[in-house]
């Protein structure tokens, strides 16, 4: 560097306003509102942007390692061959597509919108008991279910115990018309010679046997000819290795064929021997290569091993060209992709030659397989997914199998359990009698619910009492309290959200009738009003000898009712005000009762909770609906009960109840176990990582043991998200609400952006500080938001969501930013610090954090401000600049006013105002932020606080400010 460069960067702190500099580009440049981020990047992905209110104080790449595993719809793949050598995000690979898990909890694969990778210097390594193992980035988020239900949790929150999700069976990807082995793609074309049926060759203008080079000079659509091989030959320097018949696609015979050759075989050269002592095996092994390759097989014996040999370096060219499984038992690339996408016959097979030749049952059931290599540990642990069979792996040292004694590291899988037995059994199976035997007499065991648990689900209770659902119907006193067997509670779980369903739709049938009782229950509850207008109307005698006779009352009884010295049932009253012709219309006293009882039945209440908050007790409430005769008075409750049904079928029938039904569905149903963590290890590094953005989903099925990964892909943020760094700025309008406030702004500069063409499916105006809008301009601007709801999107901010009119809020996406945590700031503090080349200690990030209490903005802008001198940030610098007190100058003034020394907290005090340069304002939030803190008793604490509160009043009346504080401390001192 020459002293003309070393000058502007030795002056570059003084020049560039950091908060700018560092001013959020993405979403992902933003710190500490995790949440709030995914929610935003989710609209971003579903193109379902809605208006937006961010409200909160001011100022407020998750990677894995390149050897994990990562399931696409072609085959396992690590995912730096995946990802490639980008650096950041760049676009996938054409026809890409990676298994991901939906928001039901089911699978499927989807393409990704972009990988990723980058540099990393410190990982999180992570080992589970089903012998997962993993090493992530810090913020790498993995999908973990506790008794409150799922969430992504970082891999740096982690801890021993915690249950993450695992697939329990994983998608195979659809049915394709394409060759699924293409070996004239992947065989070396100068080295293979192909054999033509005559007739095509002559079509071809080629001799029957030519090189697959030629082939390839003569066409480039394999499909004109492939069908018409007949056979292929590796020659090398003028030899010809034996020709085999090479197929196109994995059928079962051919991947029993594999498996058995990459268990049991040794491979040498040309040359491929299979060893084993089970005469079917040896079989099977010569059956499938002459009916797949017609290639002659040779038998023998060597060491009192029977083995079965091949000797054609066309047949091992070929299988390590289309078989990675096969490369990698020769110590090449590749994990298994052919078998994966492979149909379930072929996987079925494979796994059974596999288990055939490798595995054992113990006598307690446990089904044990070895190998060293890990990754045939790894694709057998995706194959058994694909079929719901879960398993386990972990490392073994043990001694070789040819007799050196030397011990080695071997990689162990294992499936037990009853369910998972009787899986293996009807999907794989093996087809070694003794093995077979011993594996049907464990499978008919029952089940052992305490490997396969789940934590027991707060929403299953939430939903019971939110529905009144007697929890104990479903859920039986055997079952462990806090980690039950999965599938049972899961089952349970089921049960319950279908009990719910029913209650709901009966809460809807409820609702239905009370609605369609309105004519009745109105008529009803009109009785007592007529009976007493037309009472009196009994009293001429001749009236009631009438009446008399039609009702069966005594006359002298009927005077009574007349003058209201007695008053009559309600059904007699009715029959009374008929024969005096005041008729009351769609009467049915009885029928009005017996639907509210139907409809208390249908929402399941106990006549207790419906009588809660009104004014009758529970035997009123029985009286009513149950006598024979209610009294006439009672008549106008029948009403009161009616709405006290509706309010309680529109607490069923609320959001929350909705959600809480979708939650415990999204349990019951997901195709997903929980593996415990065990260890959980900070490592540093300094290697490559990797990531895949999953739009929608947000997540994908890697690492050795199928697991469940989150991925990674404010205002200004996404726009650029949404347009790109190109556009964004000609489809976004900025305005600052605290300089623009009145309605001429919303009806000229909005109004006209609003507007104008452009090309995109809509812009957006961000209104900054947008509580600062008077009542005028917020109602004009609710209605410029409905105008152009079609080709605008408005994104507010504001300090206080309670000055923005109801209208507006309720026509928004609501995000409510808190101050951001001590570590965020801290960690944006140290990350501009190592970009500016500032030397910055530990305390002096402390005192930033302190200073800024939340405040990003503040933090950024007291760190520029504390390296303008050139030095060292420390505390010192820090207070300094941004007239702060220390913590315990506060709590030594608070302290000593309190021991009756006003003389030394007023001394304390004047320090600050004179020398520190603290407004009294700041000292008096300074003291309220720091009550809590300081080492004093419960009653000192309430008596500072309100002090404070006296003085933060009278300031703000426009009082002197050190007279209120110096008052405050004389009150602290005087107060006993």
């Amino acid at each position: 560097m020459t002293e003309a460069d070393e000058q502007p960067a030795a002056t570059a702190t003084g020049r560039e306003i950091w908060i700018e500099k560092y001013r959020p580009q993405t979403l992902d440049d933003i710190h500490g509102q995790e949440e709030i981020v995914e929610r935003l990047q989710s609209y971003i992905a579903q193109d379902d942007v809605p208006h937006l209110l961010f409200s909160g104080p001011a100022g407020i790449g998750k990677c894995v390692t390149g050897d994990t595993p990562v399931l696409t719809d072609a085959g396992i793949r690590l995912i730096e061959d995946v990802v490639g050598d980008t650096d950041g995000f760049d676009e996938p690979e054409d026809g890409l597509r990676v298994a991901t898990m939906t928001d039901r909890n089911g699978f499927e694969h989807v393409e990704p919108s972009h990988v990723f990778g980058k540099q990393t210097e410190e990982l999180v390594e992570v080992t589970t008991r089903d012998g997962a193992e993993f090493r992530v980035t810090p913020e790498h988020r993995l999908r973990v279910i506790t008794h409150d239900g799922f969430e992504w949790v970082t891999a740096g929150e982690l801890s021993d115990g915690d249950r993450i999700a695992r697939p329990s069976q994983l998608p195979t990807p659809g049915s394709t018309t394409k060759r699924t082995l293409r070996w004239y793609d992947e065989m070396n074309p100068e080295r293979t010679e192909v054999t033509l049926a005559a007739e095509r060759a002559e079509e071809m203008a080629l001799d029957r046997t030519v090189s697959l080079a030629t082939i390839h000079a003569a066409t480039d659509d394999a499909n004109t000819w492939v069908d018409d091989v007949e056979a292929i030959e590796h020659v090398r320097q003028g030899r010809r290795s034996r020709s085999i018949t090479p197929p196109t696609d994995v059928t079962p015979e051919l991947a029993r064929f594999v498996g058995l050759a990459i268990s049991e075989a040794r491979i040498e050269g040309g040359r491929i021997k299979f060893y084993n002592t089970d005469d079917g095996l040896l079989d099977a092994f010569e059956s499938a290569a002459h009916d797949v390759f017609e290639v002659e097989t040779r038998r023998g014996v060597q060491k009192e091993v029977p083995y079965v040999e091949i000797g054609s370096r066309t047949l091992t060219h070929y299988l390590e060209s289309v078989f990675d499984a096969f490369a990698s038992a020769k110590k090449g690339e590749g994990i298994g992709s052919s078998l994966v996408t492979a149909g379930d016959d072929a996987r079925a097979a494979f796994l059974r030659a596999m288990f055939d030749a490798e595995a054992h049952i113990s006598a307690n059931g446990l089904i044990e397989l070895t190998q060293r290599n890990r990754d045939h540990i790894t694709l057998l642990s995706y194959l058994l997914s694909t079929f719901g069979i879960s398993s386990r792996r972990k490392k073994v040292r043990k001694s070789a199998t040819n007799g050196s004694g030397v011990e080695r590291t071997y990689h162990a899988l294992y499936i037990s359990g009853a369910r998972d037995l009787r899986r293996f059994r009807g999907a794989v199976g093996f087809s070694i009698t003794h093995k077979s035997e011993r594996l049907a007499e464990h499978a008919e065991k029952r089940s052992n619910p305490n490997y396969d648990t789940i934590p027991t689900q707060a929403v299953l209770r939430d939903l019971c009492r939110q529905l009144d659902i007697p929890i104990t119907d479903h859920v039986p006193k055997s079952i462990n309290p806090e980690s039950p067997g999965r599938e049972r509670y899961c089952s349970i779980l089921d049960d319950v959200v279908d009990a719910a369903t029913e209650r709901i739709e009966d809460t809807q049938r409820a609702l239905e009738r009370i609605e369609a009782l309105r004519p009745e229950l109105e008529a009803v509850t009109t009785v007592p009003a007529q009976w007493v207008e037309s009472r009196e109307e009994l009293a001429p005698i001749e009236v009631r000898k009438e009446v008399s006779e039609e009702v069966g009352a005594r006359s002298d009884r009927l005077l009574e009712y007349s003058d209201g010295r007695r008053t009559p049932r309600a059904h007699r009253t009715v029959q009374i005000l008929g024969e005096l012709d005041q008729p009351v219309e769609d009467t049915d006293i009885d029928r009005v009762e017996a639907e509210l009882n139907e409809c208390i039945d249908l929402l399941g209440v106990e006549y207790a909770e419906v009588v809660d908050g009104l004014q009758i007790e529970t035997p009123d409430l029985t009286n009513l609906l149950r006598s024979n005769d209610s009294t006439l008075t009672s008549l106008t409750r029948l009403e009161t009960v009616a709405e006290r049904l509706k309010e309680i079928a529109a607490e069923r029938l609320s959001s929350e109840t909705v959600e809480l039904l979708d939650e415990a569905s999204r349990i019951a149903n997901a195709d997903l176990r929980y593996d415990e963590i065990e260890t959980v290890e900070r490592a540093e590094t300094d290697e490559r990582v990797y990531d895949l953005t999953v739009p929608e989903t947000r997540n994908y099925v890697a690492g050795e043991v199928p697991t469940v990964m989150h991925n990674t892909t404010a205002a200004t943020a996404i726009a650029r998200e949404i347009y790109g760094e190109d556009n964004w700025r000609g489809n976004f309008l900025e305005l600052n609400a605290s300089d623009q406030r009145g309605i001429d702004v919303v009806r000229d500069r909005i109004k006209g952006f609003a507007r104008s063409s452009f090309g995109g499916d809509f812009r957006i105006v961000f209104l900054d500080e947008s509580d600062s809008l008077t009542d005028d301009a917020q109602s004009a601007l609710r209605r410029t938001m409905e105008q152009f709801s079609d080709n605008t999107r408005f994104i507010l901010s504001c300090n206080y969501s309670s000055k923005i009119i109801d209208p507006i809020q309720s026509r928004c996406a609501v995000f409510r930013f808190s101050p951001l945590s001590d570590e965020a700031v801290g960690g944006m503090v140290r990350e501009i610090a190592a970009a500016e080349g500032i030397e910055v200690t530990d305390a002096g990030v402390d005192a930033l954090v302190y200073a800024a209490d939340g405040d990003m903005r503040r933090a950024i802008n007291s760190l520029q401000a504390a390296a303008t001198t050139g030095g060292v940030v420390d505390e010192e610098a820090v207070y300094a600049i941004t007239a702060t007190a220390r913590p315990e100058e506060i709590e030594s003034m608070v302290t000593d006013a309190l021991d009756g020394d006003f003389a030394r907290a007023r001394s304390t005090l004047d320090t600050l105002l004179t020398e520190t340069g603290m407004a009294g304002g700041d000292v008096i939030d300074q003291l309220h932020r720091s009550v809590w803190e300081f080492d004093l008793s419960e009653r000192e604490a309430v008596r500072l606080m309100e002090r404070i509160g006296e003085a933060d009043y009278r300031i703000a009346e426009g009082a002197n400010e050190q007279v209120q504080l110096e008052s405050l401390l004389a009150a602290l001192t005087l107060d006993e």
